[in-house]
């Protein structure tokens, strides 16, 4: 099973990778899961693209049922978001890669931004977790796509509420 996912959001395409290159934004999201942002950097570029990088620590308590027979402790995640350049129509697309530190595990993923109206976007997801643990690889990818596929919604749904409060 593959992460797929799509959200419309009531937001223009540039509020939501501002609220997105914003670390106010990802340590808002970091509490909503459970995690502490450690470090955040956004390098920006002179044609709109940029690469935002962020590290979480988080409890492996926060982890899949199977995920959390191997791994105790702590866990680092390093995560980092590779934003195009706005298309002719303003619509964004990045390539996401996310490595938990010490662990095999890895997800790829890409995110759409279509620009559906001035103040409407249909964010479209797609990607898949890459675990390299012999014997019990595949169970475990199968129990960590859900637990993406759920934070990929709640990232569409909190940068509504993050935009809004910003006024």
């Amino acid at each position: 099973m593959a992460i797929e996912a799509e959200k419309v959001i009531p937001q223009p395409v540039e509020k939501i990778v501002e609220a997105y290159s914003a670390e106010a934004f990802h340590e808002h999201l970091a509490a909503k899961v459970g995690s502490e942002l450690k470090s955040f950097e956004v390098t920006r570029s002179n044609d709109g693209s940029l690469v935002i990088s962020s590290v979480q620590v988080m409890g492996a308590e926060k982890l899949p049922e199977l995920a959390r027979k191997v791994i105790k402790g702590t866990v680092t995640v390093n995560i980092t978001d590779t934003w195009g350049a706005p298309d002719a129509g303003g619509s964004r697309r990045s390539d996401t890669l996310i490595n938990v530190n010490g662990a095999p595990v890895k997800a790829l993923a890409s995110q759409n931004l279509h620009a559906r109206t001035d103040s409407e976007t249909l964010a479209t997801i797609r990607g898949e977790v890459d675990v390299k643990v012999p014997l019990i690889g595949n169970k475990l990818k199968a129990q960590a796509e859900p637990y993406m596929a759920r934070f990929v919604e709640l990232q569409a749904k909190e940068v509504h509420k993050f935009i809004t409060s910003q006024g």
